[in-house]
């Protein structure tokens, strides 16, 4: 119910995968952000930046930093959302924007090669405020069921258990992190509104339309405020929310497409990025 695994867990998932996770903490300002990394980046590969969920953690996209194909044409991160894993576990951070900044110290650390970044459910529009606010880090962006329309933000029944004592003593840490974020997003995603035009990289956007959780007309959002020169949608009939683990298949396919649409950023040869 914590939705978070520890290092030795870690090892053990990627064990016999013959790929080897390298588990970073860094400190953002008070809290320290943890992410996941395979791949060295001394190779040079262009950079996938995965952006989970709530309730979530990095393990959300270890299938995919597992996969021999991506893991030879790519370094892989997968990082742990504040309030999230191990990133000031049970620590609230409802603002998006102050989301992308935690995130962004990390994304800086692979600015010599292009990153697409890629964003699932809750992480899709912090995925696409780290396009707005660094788009010298970003070169392409997936969003997977983004919730991102403020006027189609599905309201949860039992949501309010997160918020009221004692149900909230009783709620698992994650729970209570996405509760959290669960009251403030139709404010964030409204703040949200102008930023959609800002974004000058290729999109992909894949959502299915028996989603129960984020609106299918959550794709509609995307399509009426991303410019359409840089929009890719993808509708899947009869598919729900759950896309990283039920279309791993295509979504890696599109992750390969979209790498060879994107352009590396003017300022690489100049970056230094940190340690």
């Amino acid at each position: 119910m914590q939705f978070r695994t520890n290092p030795k867990g870690i090892q053990n998932e990627f064990a016999y995968s013959g790929v080897t996770p390298h588990i970073i903490d860094t400190l953002v300002g008070e809290r320290t952000i943890r992410f996941v990394e395979v791949g060295r980046r001394q190779a040079l590969k262009p950079t996938l930046f995965f952006v989970h969920g709530a309730p979530g953690s990095s393990d959300n996209f270890f299938q995919f930093m597992k996969d021999a194909r991506l893991a030879e044409l790519f370094t892989m991160v997968s990082v742990d959302r504040p309030g999230y894993g191990y990133s000031g576990f049970g620590q609230s951070e409802t603002s998006i924007t102050r989301q992308a900044q935690s995130l962004a110290p990390v994304l800086a650390r692979y600015c010599q090669t292009p990153t697409l970044v890629i964003g699932h459910s809750y992480g899709g529009p912090v995925a696409a405020k780290l396009a707005v606010l660094y788009p010298q880090h970003v070169s392409g962006l997936m969003l997977l069921a983004p919730a991102i329309d403020p006027a189609n933000e599905k309201k949860i029944s039992i949501a309010w258990l997160g918020k009221t004592p004692p149900f909230r003593w009783l709620t698992p840490k994650s729970w209570k992190v996405a509760t959290d974020e669960k009251y403030s997003h139709v404010q964030e995603l409204t703040n949200m509104l102008p930023d959609w035009q800002k974004i000058k990289v290729p999109v992909t956007y894949i959502q299915g339309t028996s989603d129960r959780l984020v609106p299918f007309a959550n794709l509609a959002f995307a399509r009426q405020h991303i410019d359409s020169c840089y929009l890719k949608t993808i509708s899947l009939p009869g598919e729900d929310h759950f896309l990283p683990w039920s279309q791993q298949e295509l979504i890696t396919q599109e992750i390969l497409l979209l790498n060879q649409q994107v352009k590396p950023p003017l300022h690489i040869l100049a970056c230094q990025p940190k340690e």
